[in-house]
């Protein structure tokens, strides 16, 4: 990670989390913590990704079957005794990013391509059962959905944000 000291500036270098988030369903998927430059995201095997039909647009096809789908919207950065969180995004640029990566889970093995009828938005995905990393690739006039780089340079962070567990108050469940 080759942001770590600007991480160390703002959050300090003690008990720095990353936590992989559903913020829209309000939970921590699975946390890491930041040690030097790098960390791991450990995923409870207890957590049972609430995958629902990947419901894609006409002119995108999936074989050998649609799979069901999760997720992952976001990694954040969190300092549980200053309370401070933000937003990470790994990248191609640091600050005129044209990918970004996130996580999903796939119930099932598919390729998925084509694209989106009327929409400027097109797939070239293949996905394995479980968790896969996914990337958006803007260019100009159109979004593409695919497989990650592997090893985009940028780890991005947001705005740190004061008072987490208040603004994501389903998200810390008073952790």
């Amino acid at each position: 990670m080759s942001n770590a000291p600007a991480l160390a500036r703002a959050f300090g270098s003690k008990q720095v989390r990353v936590l992989l988030t559903g913020l829209a369903q309000g939970h921590i998927v699975g946390l890491g913590t930041l040690t030097a430059n790098s960390f791991q995201i450990q995923i409870p095997d207890s957590f049972q990704p609430p995958v629902q039909p990947t419901l894609l647009c006409p002119g995108v096809r999936s074989v050998p079957s649609e799979p069901r789908t999760y997720t992952a919207e976001s990694l954040m950065v969190y300092q549980a005794e200053r309370n401070l969180a933000a937003l990470l995004i790994q990248a191609d640029h640091p600050t005129e990013p044209t990918r970004r990566s996130q996580w999903m889970y796939s119930d099932r093995a598919a390729s998925i391509a084509g694209r989106c009828t009327g929409l400027n938005t097109s797939y070239n995905l293949t996905l394995r059962k479980g968790w896969n990393a996914v990337m958006t690739v803007s260019e100009p006039g159109n979004f593409v959905i695919r497989n990650a780089t592997p090893g985009l340079p940028y780890w991005l962070q947001g705005a740190p944000i004061a008072g987490a567990r208040q603004v994501f108050p389903t998200v810390f469940d008073g952790k």
